[in-house]
C-alpha cells in the first residue's frame, strides 16, 4: 500500500524507536533542500499534504489516533527546523536535538496542537515543534 509505504518512511517507522529513526530520515532532504527559505517551504507544504493524506489513511486503516510507525510528520517537523537557518554540521546536530527534546515532551504550545483531529494532530505538532526549533536555532547561530 503506497499510503502506508511513504507515512511509514519505508517501513522505517516500523523498526524500533521510530520518532528518532524518522527524523534521521530528515536530514537527506534537507541537505537536498534547504539551500534557500524559499525552497524549504515548498518542500514542507508538500510534504505537509503528502502526509496528511497518508497518514490519514494509516489512522483509518489502524484505528489509532496517532500511529507509532507514521514518521512523515517527523521529516516534516526537522525539515522545518532548516526555515531560518542554513545547514551545517552544527545545525544538523543542534535541530536534530532540539527537535527531538520538543517532540517527545511537547511544551506548550505545540501540545496544543497534537489535540486536533486525525491527520491534522498528527502533523501539525510536529512541524510546530520543528518550527519553534528553528526559532531557537535561529537566536543561537545568528
Amino acid at each position: 500500500m503506497l499510503h502506508e509505504l511513504i507515512a511509514t518512511g519505508f517501513y522505517v517507522g516500523r523498526l524500533p524507536a521510530p520518532g528518532t529513526l524518522g527524523t534521521l530520515l530528515g536530514i537527506p532532504l534537507v541537505y537536498i533542500v534547504a539551500f534557500n527559505w524559499w525552497t524549504v517551504l515548498i518542500a514542507l507544504g508538500v510534504l505537509f499534504f503528502i502526509g496528511l493524506i497518508t497518514s490519514n489513511e494509516v489512522i483509518r486503516i489502524t484505528g489509532e489516533q496517532d500511529p507509532e510507525q507514521v514518521v512523515i510528520d517527523e521529516v516534516v517537523g526537522y525539515l522545518a527546523c532548516f526555515l531560518l537557518i542554513e545547514p551545517s554540521l552544527k545545525a544538523f546536530i543542534l535541530a536534530f536535538i532540539i527537535f527531538r527534546v520538543l517532540d517527545i515532551f511537547k511544551p506548550f504550545p505545540i501540545n496544543l496542537f497534537e489535540k486536533f483531529p486525525g491527520a491534522y494532530g498528527v502533523m501539525l505538532d510536529d512541524l510546530v515543534a520543528g518550527l519553534l526549533t528553528s526559532f531557537i536555532l535561529f537566536l543561537l547561530l545568528k
